[in-house]
């Protein structure tokens, strides 16, 4: 007796019914899959480039130094507020920083010129620049290397403490310093210079010396006869900065984006301050009482 091999249409029906149970199952683990690993992503993302981009602005910041240096010491802009900022900032710093390709003679290894700087990405994103400029000797604040540091920025605000405890959106250390910061002590150096001058005007005309004399004199108020205490020395950088960074995410994709559609986006805020604003270079007493010590020795 002779039969036929094959199968019945409802064998094939029924077939076709649990392959398809077995696809929709394994679309469904693998998109699970697929949004916990975006999930995963977003976790470990978000923070770790936030603070890593901080954690360097941070350095960068603390580092800060002015004295000697002229004036182009300290300069941040202000380009908007809030999450349209595209703030910049400049300034002399001895943080470490990569070696320059080529030799420069003016640079000593010790202080370079950084700054942080937003230009245009794609997505509509900005790309977060850090310039690093070796040679100080002119428009170091235009000059240098600049290193792409992040992609996915949305927005950098950056605000400034000034010496009456006020936050300001801007800042130009130029204008506040004598033009020439060549020492430890621009400030002193031009009231010495002034003086100076005075005593040489004096000495050509003794009559106008002494009516500078007597109206630069004013130390003493002529009301109470009480003595009028000296204003405090301008500080040409502030005493402290605050950063506010505004990031999505993207892979090689693009953007992430949430359940919703929109980009996802962060917000990173830190205050730097900058300890070298009250610095005060004097000689310090105890180290004099021991050379004396040691120089009667």
């Amino acid at each position: 007796m002779k039969t036929n091999e094959g199968f019945t249409l409802i064998e094939l029906v029924v077939v076709l019914g649990m392959f398809g149970l077995v696809m929709l199952a394994s679309y469904t683990i693998l998109e699970t899959t697929i949004e916990a690993d975006r999930r995963v992503q977003l976790a470990t993302m978000t923070g770790k480039v936030g603070e890593a981009i901080l954690n360097q602005m941070r350095r960068d910041i603390q580092g800060v130094v002015w004295r000697g240096h002229g004036q182009e010491v300290f300069q941040g802009q202000s380009r908007g507020d809030d999450d349209n900022s595209e703030d910049t900032i400049d300034f002399l710093t001895t943080a470490p920083v990569p070696e320059p390709e080529e030799t420069i003679s003016s640079w000593t290894g010790e202080v370079t010129s950084v700054g942080y700087a937003l230009k245009s990405g794609d997505d509509e994103d900005l790309i977060l620049f850090r310039r690093v400029a070796w040679d100080l000797q002119s428009d170091h604040f235009s000059k240098g290397t600049r290193t792409a540091i992040y992609d996915r920025v949305m927005a950098m605000d950056i605000r400034y403490l000034n010496q009456e405890e006020e936050w300001v959106d801007d800042w130009d250390a130029s204008s506040i310093l004598p033009e020439e910061n060549l020492t430890d002590f621009p400030f002193l150096d031009e009231e010495e210079l002034l003086a100076e001058e005075d005593a040489a005007l004096a000495a050509e005309n003794p009559t106008t010396g002494s009516q500078n004399n007597n109206s630069s004199s004013g130390s003493i108020d002529p009301a109470t006869g009480e003595e009028i205490p000296e204003e405090p020395l301008p500080l040409p950088i502030p005493k402290a900065v605050e950063i506010t960074l505004y990031l999505h995410y993207g892979d090689e994709r693009g953007q992430i984006l949430d359940s919703s559609g929109e980009p996802v986006l962060e917000v990173f805020s830190t205050v730097v301050p900058l300890i070298t604003t009250d610095q005060v270079l004097i000689p310090d007493p105890d180290l004099d009482s021991l050379e004396g010590l040691l120089g009667n020795n």
